[in-house]
């Protein structure tokens, strides 16, 4: 029949497993998470993209439509030049003009900058849905991978589970209650073995009828942590 402290390494290290297995079964969920995450965020500067190629269009064209139309004005005080019925008249509409034509230069000066944007921001729209694609291609690998180890990850969480529950079963029964009470609430930190003269959880020292009471393979608690005490191989 095992000893109390082949049980308690038995269990010690199979709750390990345990904690190891739910860790790996947690983890791949997360993953797919952030990588669909990373995907809205994809889709996000998308749509942003588009959104800000739409609003220069629209201010491009915009002032494409104000020039053309400072451009009929500008013929139209051309043709009243050659009308004019006095040399203030005459002035007066070359001065205008002259502004106009000033104004003109800058406006399409202004056109030509927001037509370089139009093409920053076609480019940006570009590399924003090849980001997409990679980050969906990129998710699809993930979910697939995650898929296949979750499969075996719960076929070997349940083949421990099934040793958890034999190597329990070896346990004195007036132990069982604390036992299973640590094993709730601390999981695999339920158990430590002793490093040294100290307690391998919380490094507190033991005492000599403590490192006795082990030794004679009694049931001894951390006086510390709580956990339940066991001399390591």
């Amino acid at each position: 029949m095992a000893t109390l402290t082949d049980c308690l390494r038995t269990l010690h290290r199979i709750h390990r497993q345990l904690a190891d297995l739910q860790d790996r079964l947690q983890r791949g969920p997360k993953q797919i998470r952030a990588h669909e995450a990373n995907v809205k965020k994809c889709e996000g500067d998308v749509v942003a993209a588009k959104d800000a190629y739409k609003q220069a269009k629209m201010a491009s064209d915009e002032k494409q439509l104000q020039l053309k139309q400072r451009e009929a004005k500008l013929k139209d005080f051309e043709a009243k030049l050659f009308a004019a019925q006095s040399n203030k008249e005459y002035q007066l509409l070359k001065d205008q003009i002259a502004a106009d034509k000033q104004a003109n230069s800058v406006l399409a000066d202004e056109i030509l900058e927001a037509l370089d944007k139009l093409d920053g921001i076609q480019a940006a729209i570009k590399a924003a849905d090849g980001n997409l694609a990679k980050a969906k291609e990129e998710c699809g690998k993930v979910r697939q991978r995650v898929q296949e180890q979750q499969q075996g990850l719960e076929t070997e969480l349940a083949r421990i589970t099934g040793e958890l529950r034999t190597a329990e079963g070896q346990l004195d029964t007036d132990l069982r209650p604390n036992y299973e009470r640590l094993a709730r609430s601390m999981g695999a930190d339920a158990m430590a073995p002793v490093e040294g003269e100290c307690c391998g959880g919380c490094s507190q020292t033991l005492t000599p009828q403590t490192i006795n009471a082990l030794r004679l393979d009694k049931p001894v608690f951390c006086k510390s942590c709580g956990r339940l005490l066991y001399v390591p191989e």
